[in-house]
């Protein structure tokens, strides 16, 4: 980030600071919504979770041509300092769909017949005072019951963000004019992500025993994504194929794990009320997945001395 007009000063940490709130703000609104989508999902039928997966996918893919059609724009406009203002209309954009998800629930998505049944068992609720249990049995044994299926839904994106973007951000192309490799990986990734998201409607499922081994298979993708940053001219990690094939890889068994994660937790509840408590524990999952992955790619990167 540069301040003033006629001289301007490069202030690194003035603009790495703003973006870390810019981040912090959007991140801590989409836990919020996200938590509460699958805590309302989780008491309709499975249809809705895919949904609420793949639409996270879905919205994944809107970012690079955005900011390829926003870098078109500047240039015509001769605008100065472009990522200061990339920075910003991401952040006014995703800000304005997130406030604008509110008043679209209200107006749209509590009168389908699904939600309706929903805010019958919330009306219900009310009749009622906080003394009243609203599960059959204690939380204690509900989170018992779903601990294995949160597990791999911690586990699938623990795995992603140790490595995505954290090493994925150092590797290089073969060509040395394709500067833009790193966003081409990451819209692979995006692309096949909700592809795997969106699997689990056509059917492809397997048993819970089978998802905690494709979880736990994922752990290879840790030193092999270091390996491609540390070692990019070696055979096979220097070829862009060979990137973009594992990539492609990582990034499906990403979207069939966590959804299907997500689907047989709720499985596991007795009644809408414990239905509803499973949705938050596996949305708790998926997020401290996230913060606990990037936590460690943040220390590997450090101890690789890839972070200065």
């Amino acid at each position: 980030m540069t301040i003033g007009d006629g001289n301007p000063c490069p202030n690194e940490g003035l603009g790495f600071g703003l973006a870390l709130v810019c981040t912090f703000l959007l991140g801590f609104g989409h836990a919020l919504m996200e938590s509460s989508s699958f805590g309302l999902a989780a008491l309709c039928p499975q249809s809705c979770m895919i949904a609420d997966m793949t639409g996270e996918g879905v919205a994944g893919l809107v970012g690079w041509p955005i900011n390829m059609l926003l870098q078109v724009i500047f240039d015509a406009g001769n605008v100065r300092r472009q990522p200061e203002w990339q920075c910003l209309v991401f952040f006014c954009v995703t800000s304005v769909i997130t406030v604008f998800v509110i008043p679209m629930y209200r107006c749209v998505t509590s009168k389908h017949p699904y939600m309706r049944k929903v805010l019958q068992i919330e009306e219900n609720r009310k009749k009622t005072s906080l003394k009243t249990r609203q599960t059959r049995r204690p939380v204690l044994y509900i989170v018992k019951d779903i601990a294995p299926m949160a597990i791999c839904a911690w586990g699938t994106m623990g795995v992603t963000f140790v490595v995505f973007p954290a090493q994925v951000s150092y590797w290089k192309s073969e060509d040395p004019t394709n500067t833009g490799f790193v966003a081409q990986v990451i819209y692979t990734f995006q692309v096949v992500d909700t592809i795997g998201r969106f699997l689990p409607s056509l059917k492809f499922d397997m048993p819970e025993w089978c998802l905690m081994i494709w979880v736990a298979a994922r752990l290879i993708y840790i030193p092999l994504f270091t390996c491609v940053s540390l070692y990019p001219t070696l055979i096979p990690f220097y070829y862009d194929w060979f990137k973009h094939l594992i990539m492609g890889c990582f990034a499906i068994t990403n979207g069939t794990g966590c959804t299907l994660s997500m689907m047989k937790g709720p499985n596991h509840a007795q009644g809408s009320s414990e239905e509803e408590v499973s949705g938050y524990v596996m949305a708790f999952g998926l997020i401290s997945g996230i913060l606990s992955g990037s936590i460690f790619g943040l220390i590997a990167n450090i101890c690789l001395g890839q972070s200065t």
